[in-house]
Formats: structure tokens, sequence, C-alpha cells
């Protein structure tokens, strides 16, 4: 997850843009997100996984 988050983070940064991460099957409902304003990796939306 670590590894992850830091790529997001990278991306972001280097673009300055946010930058979402979705399941394959769902592209329109983002689950993990860099928010280039808080400079941070975010949950989002409502699901958890169980």
């Amino acid at each position: 997850m670590d590894a992850l988050c830091r790529l997001l983070r990278a991306i972001g940064r280097r673009l300055g843009k946010p930058v979402l991460l979705s399941p394959e099957s769902d592209p329109l409902h983002p689950v993990l997100g860099f928010d280039v304003e808080a400079d941070r990796v975010l949950p989002l939306g409502g699901s958890q996984v169980m």
C-alpha cells in the first residue's frame, strides 16, 4: 500500500493534477486518490473493504 501511495503521489506532484485509482470493473467510482492541494493520498467514496 505504501508503494502504491508513493506512486500516486509522485505522478500527481509531477503532473500537478489529481490522480485517481478505481477498480477496473467500476471506473466511475474511484477508491483512492492524490489530492494536489492537500498534497496527500486520500481514500475516496464510502465503500469499505470487509
